[in-house]
């Protein structure tokens, strides 16, 4: 199983939503974002997939490892730690996605908590779903309450299981020892070719 970038999403000003572009939708992902408020937020921000608003999610999740809440019907996935001015976030997750399931998330969230080390950082552990047995999820969005907005260089990268990764960026002269068989070989980055030595 190969792990490729499908997209990444960096903002270049502020914006109420990260949204990725479209990408080609396969059945295991992860997703990274590492995204700034710009001022204060009030309220829970949401996950969305295939800008899909509708009541089609459900959640758990526990903050700071208290007792879990659950939500169903929701119009997204929440993805909050706490309402704390600009503040830092990054969240690490996966998701599945075969067309014809219900998709399942599982994603970890954090913030500092405030400045400097007398300060401990906030938690979050989440698991939810998205109800639709249809289709793959091919886009995918932290959205903001309308007063919120996120600040720049706010970023969410997706990576899927089933892509190709570059090969042009393997530096020429790579060597690989095959166990298995006892031989080396050596990359050749102009041919994109692995050429056994003799």
């Amino acid at each position: 199983m190969a792990w490729a970038r499908l997209t990444t999403k960096t903002l270049g000003s502020t914006a109420t939503s990260i949204t990725t572009d479209t990408f080609t939708g396969e059945k295991f992902n992860q997703f990274l974002a590492n995204d700034y408020r710009a001022g204060t937020h009030n309220s829970d921000g949401l996950i969305r997939v295939n800008s899909d608003s509708g009541v089609n999610y459900a959640r758990r999740n526990s903050i700071n490892g208290a007792a879990d809440a659950t939500g169903t019907g929701t119009s997204g996935l929440f993805y909050n730690v706490d309402n704390v001015s600009t503040d830092e976030n990054l969240t690490v997750g996966y998701f599945i996605n075969i067309s014809t399931e219900e998709k399942l998330f599982i994603y970890n969230r954090c913030n500092r908590g405030g400045s400097g080390a007398s300060s401990a950082p906030n938690r979050r552990e989440h698991v939810g779903k998205w109800a639709n047995t249809t289709s793959q999820i091919t886009v995918f969005a932290f959205v903001t309450a309308s007063a919120d907005v996120f600040a720049v260089d706010s970023n969410i990268t997706i990576i899927g299981s089933d892509g190709t990764p570059s090969v042009v960026t393997w530096q020429n002269g790579l060597e690989f020892h095959e166990t298995d068989t006892n031989k080396d070989y050596v990359w050749n980055s102009s041919t994109n070719a692995w050429i056994q030595i003799t």
